[in-house]
């Protein structure tokens, strides 16, 4: 068994840990912006760190009406513009908390009277040392360069921050919940592994593959997306279904695998159309989701994760089969997916 595989199956206790040891951190963090009471989010972030960016946008836009964008850093170490920052809340997402360039946003945000908190798995890092507070991700050492539980103990920290701002909502009626429904989506994703129903062989044959999905869930297929080009050298793109739609379904066909993480309600409903349209185009794509997909017809056979998340807390759990496909491709096509050649863990970016 490869770092990668191993680290993946610890995500249900990470997540467990995490929810249980953080608890004054999330309060602390959730007390400071109640009293700065910002207008605006801004997150700075690279890499992984940026696809959770994006699932805290979406939650954080839903649950809490704050208006968020994700901050362009060589705006501040590249062109050297002074921004406004009053007023604003400013997330700095990094595993590490090592990249000098999410660190000089942080720094610049703070000194222009942003509320900034960290989100790291280091507390001694120089980004938890220069923002006003931090949110620890507790999930030990990783060891493979691919990140795997800090993804998803990113996304579990910021959707337990909003569960606190947010304390009547479903997402934070479900948290208590969560790794339980973890550690089920890692079971089911690991005998679809296994068992040969996944479409890992054919993702490992492919040069280029989309990985596709909407909503919280974009998150989820970028990163998917990232994992198969670092770990399986394939040209794998991530995109929202609405994207898709507009020009890359016009590539799909037999010989380009297709994965869509399709949640039950609404967004399902929206992500059909690009399944839809794919199988059109000759496309057979594979779909990881939740119960609706056992009354729908189809072949290949869908993965069905019936765990009971509202669908904001869906990516953390399809996260999981994505990481596992990934990790199983790497290993098809011969190649190493704890140590992907040309990279390391720490990526330090100016």
């Amino acid at each position: 068994m490869t770092l990668m595989r191993d680290e993946i199956h610890e995500i249900p206790s990470v997540v467990e840990r995490l929810l249980r040891e953080g608890v004054e951190e999330r309060r602390a963090a959730a007390r400071a912006v109640q009293d700065a009471r910002p207008r605006w989010v801004a997150i700075v972030a690279r890499g992984t760190s940026d696809h959770a960016a994006i699932y805290a946008r979406y939650l954080i836009e839903t649950h809490l009406g704050l208006q968020t964008g994700l901050a362009a850093a060589s705006v501040t170490t590249t062109y050297n513009a002074a921004l406004d920052w009053r007023d604003t809340l400013v997330l700095a997402v990094s595993q590490s908390g090592q990249s000098p360039d999410i660190c000089a946003v942080a720094e610049a945000a703070r000194q222009g009277g942003a509320l900034t908190i960290a989100v790291t798995n280091d507390p001694d890092s120089p980004l938890a040392a220069i923002t006003s507070g931090t949110l620890l991700l507790h999930a030990d050492q990783e060891r493979s360069v691919a990140a795997t539980k800090t993804y998803v103990a990113t996304l579990a920290v910021i959707a337990a921050l909003v569960s606190e701002l947010a304390p009547d909502s479903e997402l934070a009626g479900a948290l208590p919940h969560l790794a339980d429904a973890l550690s089920e989506a890692t079971q089911a994703s690991e005998a679809w592994i296994t068992e040969g129903r996944s479409p890992f062989a054919e993702f490992a044959a492919a040069d280029r593959a989309f990985i596709v999905s909407r909503g919280h869930n974009l998150s989820t297929a970028l990163e998917v997306a990232l994992k198969l080009k670092e770990t399986g050298l394939i040209m794998a793109d991530g995109y929202s279904t609405a994207d898709f739609l507009h020009g890359p379904v016009v590539l799909s066909g037999a010989e380009v695998p297709l994965l869509f993480f399709r949640p039950d309600g609404r967004v399902g409903a929206a992500i059909d159309e690009g399944v839809a349209k794919a199988r059109l185009m000759g496309a057979k794509p594979w779909i990881v989701g939740g119960r609706e997909l056992l009354a729908m017809k189809g072949k290949p056979e869908p993965l069905v994760l019936d765990i009971g998340l509202p669908e904001a807390l869906t990516p953390l759990a399809y996260a999981i089969p994505g990481q596992l496909l990934a990790e199983a491709v790497a290993r098809r096509r011969g190649l190493d997916p704890d140590a992907p050649q040309g990279l390391t863990k720490v990526t330090r970016t100016r």
